[in-house]
């Protein structure tokens, strides 16, 4: 078997970024390479501009993510939407494959978000944090965060790039893992089993219990069972 380890590429749901997956990152074995991406406009990337587009985000990091090497990719929320068109590009633009693509409490394009939020985006940052709170969308706590200030023009930006998506319908070759959270009211696994359209290669859903933020409860058991799965596979 080889020693290289599953380089693991991660993306944050709304207004997160690298500092989400910290546990990841010291927490799993070492026969994973977790790699959280920032995206413009948030932590390492604070002096960008934000991306106003998600299929053009996603068209400028597929060959970013996409190195030669075995790896996978991750996206929670958001970040699903995102690491599933990163995923089109990189079959698109003959890069090198993910063995994988994990999507968590995401849904589907043509249930995406985008009417939930589109009526959100004009108001205040107190009514808008209530309004997602409801929605399980975000943690209340975040009224009185101190890291609000840094926070808020991020999810501002990201709830754009879901109103702003329009996707067609084409399906991703590659092979997809799709999670959703029993106590979760915003992506619920009704909604994530809808996947399936999504992939002409194999399809795996799973229900674990939790809420909207579950891959961030602790140590994402299910994702080292899959990833050990798909290793001892391509040996």
């Amino acid at each position: 078997m080889t020693s290289d380890p599953l380089r693991l590429v991660c993306f944050a749901p709304a207004g997160g970024s690298s500092a989400l997956f910290k546990s990841w990152v010291s927490g799993l074995p070492p026969e994973f390479a977790v790699e959280p991406v920032d995206l413009p406009g948030r932590a390492t990337r604070r002096g960008e501009p934000h991306p106003t587009s998600l299929v053009d985000l996603a068209t400028s990091l597929a060959p970013v993510v996409a190195r030669p090497g075995r790896y996978a990719v991750f996206g929670h929320s958001l970040g699903g939407l995102l690491a599933f068109e990163v995923g089109k590009r990189i079959v698109a633009e003959g890069l090198p494959r993910p063995e994988f693509v994990v999507l968590a409490g995401s849904r589907p394009p043509h249930q995406s978000s985008a009417r939930l939020f589109a009526p959100l985006l004009d108001m205040d940052d107190d009514a808008l944090i209530d309004a997602l709170a409801e929605m399980g969308a975000v943690n209340p706590i975040l009224r009185t965060s101190p890291l609000r200030g840094l926070f808020m023009p991020a999810l501002r930006a990201d709830l754009g790039l879901i109103v702003g998506y329009h996707p067609d319908s084409t399906p991703m070759d590659l092979d997809l893992v799709v999670w959703h959270a029993t106590d979760d009211p915003l992506a619920t696994p009704a909604l994530g089993l809808e996947w399936a359209r999504y992939t002409t290669r194999s399809f795996t859903h799973s229900a674990v219990r939790g809420d909207h933020y579950f891959p961030f409860d602790g140590l994402p058991t299910e994702l080292l069972r899959a990833a050990r799965r798909r290793v001892r596979e391509a040996v």
